[in-house]
């Protein structure tokens, strides 16, 4: 599985019909299929041993754009299931399983920035949560590096460590914590924090120095703070509230961040924003946001709210410089979608919405006019340049969709 290129091109890879997955090339139109379900194999449908079809879900591009993985997911007929992840090279000729579940429920998993390890999160039993290994070395096994619940991870940009915040998990005396792992032995090599506050996925700075966390006071408040990875020093950033969400730009020198009005609400009242240069904190968005993204050129923030009266959301964006605000679009997500918006820093860097260099934005649903509330019957993939916003184009019909990402 070594040796794979692969041109560096704006591509989508999305889910769609039969429960496969795709790939898209915009600029000419070219679809390719990469997986194929049972059903599509032609197998007599009046077999009795005919299996379940294998449904094919989660896409994720691997970093160098040389294959995608995959979760697949066949139900059985003694009601358990069966469940592997899978790399399909972006060519769509080779496929592996890299490795067998054992009827875990997938619910996410990234690559490593360097291409060779795929993490992924996997439901074992009622409330267990695992986060589990698969080196394309060593293919075959999912390695378990950590459990708990709940579990949110982010890779450190040189692809050798991993930051993760995890919860005791049901039943277990283990205490909410975020530390550093090892990749490839799942030691930890840091404890940042025993007392974390309310927030989701700690963020890696990309020089791959810095790590932010939200973290209770000995007076019950919650700070930001930065934690220099090397020394384990951390300083503050600002006061929080709410749940608390931090991305950085892509330069490192911005760290966009928001927090909601209570804990576990999904809407931030407003987006802050550290320059680390200066050591300044600034507004960035004053009114109610579901999620943001900083474009490749940190320029910019796309960001999406929701339109309560019509119960839709509307993407945005704001530029940074001058705090100039663009409507982009207006749509109902699909399901998948929607999950990934609900946890939009988990996605953030493994499954981003917009091309690598920031042309296009990408996304699943049905399209609404400012004046209309009927959607399209099925969910439609949709591609927007950015470079010049006009009406968003359907492209495919699918549920899910990412970027490559380079």
């Amino acid at each position: 599985m070594s040796g794979l290129t692969t041109q560096c091109i704006p591509r989508l890879v999305y889910t769609g019909a039969g429960g496969n997955i795709f790939t898209l090339t915009p600029a000419d139109k070219q679809v390719r299929q990469l997986t194929w379900s049972w059903e599509d194999q032609g197998v007599n449908k009046a077999e009795q041993s005919q299996p379940a079809p294998l449904i094919h879900a989660w896409p994720a591009w691997a970093p160098d754009g040389s294959r995608v993985a995959c979760f697949g997911v066949r139900e059985t007929p003694e009601q358990a299931r069966e469940t592997s992840l899978y790399a399909v090279a972006a060519d769509g000729i080779e496929s592996w399983e890299l490795a067998g579940l054992s009827g875990g429920m997938p619910i996410y998993g990234n690559w490593s920035p360097r291409a060779d390890t795929f993490t992924a999160l996997i439901q074992r039993g009622d409330r267990h949560l695992s986060l589990e290994a698969v080196s394309l070395a060593r293919p075959g096994t999912a390695t378990p590096l950590i459990s708990g619940a709940p579990l949110f991870w982010s890779w450190s940009p040189h692809g050798d460590r991993l930051a993760v915040h995890v919860g005791g998990g049901h039943q277990t005396s283990l205490t909410t914590r975020v530390v550093i792992l090892d990749a490839s032995s799942g030691q930890i090599v840091r404890e940042v924090s025993n007392r974390p506050g309310e927030f989701r996925v700690p963020a890696w700075s990309p020089q791959d120095d810095l790590l932010a966390y939200v973290e209770q006071d000995s007076q019950g408040g919650e700070r930001l703070l930065l934690c220099d990875v090397a020394t384990g020093a951390s300083a503050p950033v600002a006061s929080t509230s709410g749940t608390t969400a931090a991305l950085w730009s892509a330069d490192g020198r911005f760290l966009a961040f928001g927090c909601t009005a209570r804990p576990g609400s999904l809407v931030f009242s407003s987006v802050q924003m550290l320059d680390l240069e200066s050591g300044r904190v600034l507004a960035l968005l004053d009114e109610a946001v579901a999620g943001f993204f900083w474009l490749p050129q940190g320029d910019a923030l796309l960001y999406f709210s929701i339109d309560a009266q019509r119960s839709h959301l509307c993407w945005r964006r704001v530029t940074r410089a001058s705090g100039e605000k663009t409507e982009l679009a207006r749509f109902i997500p699909s399901r998948e979608q929607t999950f990934i918006f609900s946890f939009f820093d988990q996605y953030a860097y493994s499954h981003p919405p917009f091309a690598p260099n920031g042309s296009a934005l990408a996304f699943a649903g049905s399209l609404i006019g400012a004046q209309t509330l009927a959607p399209p019957a099925s969910s439609q993939i949709y591609v927007l340049p950015l470079d010049h916003p006009t009406v968003p184009s359907p492209v495919a019909v699918g549920q899910f969709v990412c970027r490559n990402l380079a």
